[in-house]
């Protein structure tokens, strides 16, 4: 299934993230300021707290979020939100802020019935008569999902920042004999292989340069074009992708903002 493998490379990517980290170092020192807030807050009303149950309900909370961090991200990835879409979004998004809370309370409270006997005493009982506990819990996860998805998108406004930014960077320097070609990585277009040669097509036209795609490819990606592999001799620059469409035996058009229409491979299509 090819949305399963684009949510598991996300979420390999996902799980080096130092904003995923960042996060989570946060989270823990609200939680550490929330335990010592709770404490202080009974010891001067005369009542009696114990920092090991408070310390117990806390963190369990947080470090089943913490671990949830790069599973969610990584949907936000699968599955972007954005101006143009987010009214077909909504709903999927929805559901997927209940799903986020039926796993957090789940684990959270299968962890506090393991070692509430064995650190408090008693067993843990958390849902009520009336349920209350799972609807306040699940107000506290769509706030926490709301959040989330609120760092997503600010990172992404990140990125096509500095992706902007690269591209208006210098141009590409690439050989062709003795000639020097200057490709500007936010005209560009795709490549076919030609041999020892690729065939570089850009809003400027067509030049032949003495470079495999891959080096090339790695090239663009370092200005910020986002330059994938479409099929074993094409690469595209997927921001000029305007549309695609299936074809007999599982392949792709690819129409780009050119005008030209390439073949993706199946083998391929993942990248689109």
């Amino acid at each position: 299934m090819d949305w399963l493998t684009t949510y598991q490379r996300a979420l390999g990517l996902r799980w080096r993230d130092p904003v995923l980290l960042t996060i989570a170092v946060i989270t823990l020192l609200i939680g550490v300021v929330n335990v010592q807030t709770s404490i202080s807050d009974a010891a001067n009303l005369g009542r009696e707290l114990s920092p090991l149950k408070e310390s117990l309900g806390e963190y369990t909370s947080i470090f089943i979020i913490i671990l949830m961090l790069a599973p969610v991200f990584a949907f936000f990835d699968t599955y972007p939100i954005t101006r143009q879409n987010w009214q077909k979004r909504a709903v999927p998004y929805l559901g997927a802020s209940v799903a986020f809370s039926l796993v957090h309370v789940s684990l959270m409270v299968l962890v506090r019935k393991l070692l509430w006997p064995m650190l408090i005493g008693g067993s843990y009982e958390f849902f009520d008569e009336d349920y209350d506990a799972a609807f306040y819990e699940y107000r506290k996860d769509l706030v926490t999902f709301l959040l989330c998805v609120l760092v997503w998108e600010l990172q992404r406004q990140i990125r096509q920042a500095k992706s902007s930014a690269a591209q208006a960077a210098d141009p590409i320097t690439l050989k062709s004999g003795a000639t020097t070609i200057l490709l500007q990585p936010a005209e560009f277009l795709y490549a076919k292989s030609a041999g020892n040669y690729a065939e570089v097509t850009s809003l400027s036209g067509t030049q032949l340069a003495r470079i495999t795609l891959t080096e090339l490819a790695e090239l663009l990606n370092d200005k910020g074009c986002n330059a994938v592999r479409i099929h074993r001799s094409v690469i595209v620059n997927r921001g000029a992708i305007m549309e695609t469409a299936p074809i007999a035996g599982g392949d792709l058009t690819v129409k780009l903002r050119g005008g030209e229409t390439l073949r993706a491979s199946r083998r391929f299509k993942n990248a689109l």
